[in-house]
């Protein structure tokens, strides 16, 4: 396999019947940046086995030096149960160390039940976490985890559990009540997945899970990050013929919200429809010059 800086070239027509020419230069020179073609292939076939969107930053294409990994995010295994018809629902709430709660053991499907959960201010530190998924005809099922289990995460250099803890905490309960009830796991032929790594890794791993790479890179402060993702964008409209009305209206499309509410997988997200956008543009700048040109011809 040719690796490095001696690519070989990536004839992208193969792939389009799951990308369009424009998103597959995105993923190309983007998302998967630095892929062989054989590292491609084995990306795209995994989004179009598992109907994963990188735009909306379900799955991530990760390279470190020669090691590739996939890796899919808590939104792509949220997003995987949400397309099942007998899916109902899922909550995730935090403990903490005053909170009044009380678990048990459903004494006919004997899975866990939560009892009792209120809430005393103050609330004191976090002491745990729960989520609950449902599932039409099946008993819900329920994942508990104490601080205690997640602690290493928290303390792990570059870890994004030191800045967003109870945020992080609360993203892995749900992934794994999620995992537990409908049985997700992403089909990439290599059998069950650790719960801390949804990855393809054909080499030996890193020391990193998918909790810490909601963007791509993982290490940075995410305020700051978040920061320059916004200043690239605004570098990339500054360079083409787009404006900040148009920004806004891919935030509103695709994700509901203000533009300053988005966070860090957000903004990631829109960077990459920002690609696709010029590319649109340039694209149709390009036909009514054409057509200009072939209409000053013909007078």
């Amino acid at each position: 396999m040719t690796r490095n800086n001696h690519l070989a070239p990536i004839n992208t027509k193969e792939f389009e019947n799951y990308f369009s020419e424009k998103e597959l230069e995105v993923v190309v020179n983007s998302i998967a940046k630095g892929a062989t073609k054989e590292e491609l292939a084995l990306f795209i076939q995994i989004c179009k086995q598992n109907n994963l969107n990188p735009f909306k930053n379900h799955i991530y294409f990760i390279k470190y030096g020669n090691q590739m990994s996939i890796q899919v995010s808590v939104e792509g295994i949220q997003y995987l149960a949400q397309q099942r018809e007998d899916y109902k629902g899922v909550t995730v709430q935090l403990i903490h160390e005053n909170d009044d709660f009380e678990i048990g053991v459903d004494p006919e499907t004997q899975e866990l039940k939560i009892e009792k959960h209120s809430i005393k201010i103050p609330r004191g530190k976090v002491a745990a976490a729960y989520a609950i998924a449902k599932r039409e005809g099946y008993p819900d099922k329920v994942v508990v985890i104490e601080a205690d289990e997640v602690e290493h995460l928290r303390t792990k250099s570059g870890s994004q559990w030191k800045t967003y803890y109870n945020d992080m905490f609360k993203k892995h309960a749900l992934k794994r009540a999620l995992k537990l009830q409908f049985g997700i796991d992403v089909d990439d032929a290599t059998g069950a997945q650790e719960d801390n790594i949804d990855a393809y890794q054909p080499r030996e791993r890193k020391d990193i899970t998918p909790e810490d790479l909601d963007h791509e890179g993982g290490q940075e402060d995410e305020a700051e990050t978040i920061k320059k993702a916004w200043d690239d964008i605004d570098d990339k409209v500054k360079a083409s013929s787009l404006s900040k009305k148009d920004v806004t209206d891919l935030v509103k499309s695709n994700f509901n919200k203000k533009p300053a509410d988005l966070n860090l997988s957000q903004v990631t997200g829109l960077s990459r429809l920002v690609d696709l956008k010029i590319q649109e543009v340039k694209k149709a700048d390009a036909i009514e010059m054409e057509f200009n040109f072939d209409e000053g011809q013909l007078d």
